[in-house]
């Protein structure tokens, strides 16, 4: 009885094994049982969102050809933010497009580990005729993480 208690055992964890499925990209595998899945259409479209590295989205803010326009939340906006950013929740970007001051850039962020809702916002805008936007690399989480400048409530 403990024989064959100890081999189905050991079947249905062989098979839970064998039956498992990853999700890769085609180019990390040729192996025949991982199953590839394809990427979403707004995947490609976020991933097509222009980003901008942290450092030149700086250097852009101090020459004054740049703002930072934060899409997160009007509460979290008011317990810290980026300092010197403007709030505008991304839910409220079509409406309150006019808010980003014309002829700067406008460097979204948000506290998306991919930067998504950032991007989102960078392709609405793009939408509506400002191609002068970009996601911020690394967003907040980054930016609080490196200790830079923060303002809002402590």
């Amino acid at each position: 009885m403990r024989k064959t208690l100890a081999l189905a055992i050991a079947f249905t964890i062989t098979a839970a094994v064998a039956g498992a499925q990853k999700v890769m990209m085609p180019s990390q595998t040729n192996n025949p049982n991982i199953k590839i899945s394809p990427v979403s259409a707004e995947e490609q479209a976020l991933a097509s969102a222009k980003r901008i590295k942290r450092d030149e989205a700086l250097k852009l803010v101090a020459a004054n050809k740049a703002v930072f326009v934060d899409v997160r939340s009007l509460d979290s906006f008011n317990r810290k933010h980026i300092k010197g950013a403007v709030s505008i929740p991304g839910s409220q970007l079509p409406s309150r497009m006019r808010e980003v001051p014309p002829g700067k850039m406008a460097i979204t962020y948000c506290a998306c580990v991919e930067e998504h809702t950032a991007a989102r916002a960078v392709l609405q805008m793009k939408s509506r005729g400002n191609t002068n936007a970009a996601a911020l690399i690394g967003g907040w989480n980054e930016w609080v993480a490196l200790g830079l400048p923060t303002e809002g409530r402590k």
